[in-house]
């Protein structure tokens, strides 16, 4: 199973529990926040964020007479995430969803295969989430 099952089967289940006025059948919450929750409009989804040993999936509850409570229900993953960054000699020319990359001698290519490697070590993984500042083009 891919993150992407993962996290889109425990969210949908998640959320049927929390539109049914159940608690949510997996992860850890606020107890306190669910109840006022409660008081609120049906609720909605909302981002989920990653993190090495956790995802928190958001739930929007709305309120047009006052603030919108949101509900972050967290759960530890099967493994550990990691983020993969394009590497930094991909072209990212995306047309039609395609991305196309660049040429180059084995030697260099071999070389950044081995940077991209070391990109998965927990230590050097963990830049990569939170905000990310704006690629530059050279």
């Amino acid at each position: 199973m891919t993150l992407n099952q993962f996290a889109a089967e425990k969210r949908l289940a998640i959320f049927d529990d929390l539109r049914n006025n159940r608690e949510p059948r997996d992860g850890s919450f606020d107890a306190a926040v669910l109840k006022e929750a409660k008081t609120k409009e049906a609720p909605q989804m909302g981002t989920t964020r990653y993190e090495p040993d956790a995802v928190h999936f958001e739930f929007i509850y709305p309120d047009p007479t006052a603030t919108a409570i949101i509900l972050v229900v967290t759960l530890a993953p099967p493994e550990r995430i990691v983020f993969l960054p394009v590497p930094s000699w991909v072209v990212e020319n995306i047309w039609q969803g395609d991305i196309s990359g660049t040429y180059h001698f084995e030697s260099d290519a071999r070389r950044l295969m081995r940077e991209l490697q070391a990109e998965l070590e927990p230590a050097e993984n963990l830049k990569w989430f939170g905000p990310q500042p704006a690629k530059r083009r050279e």
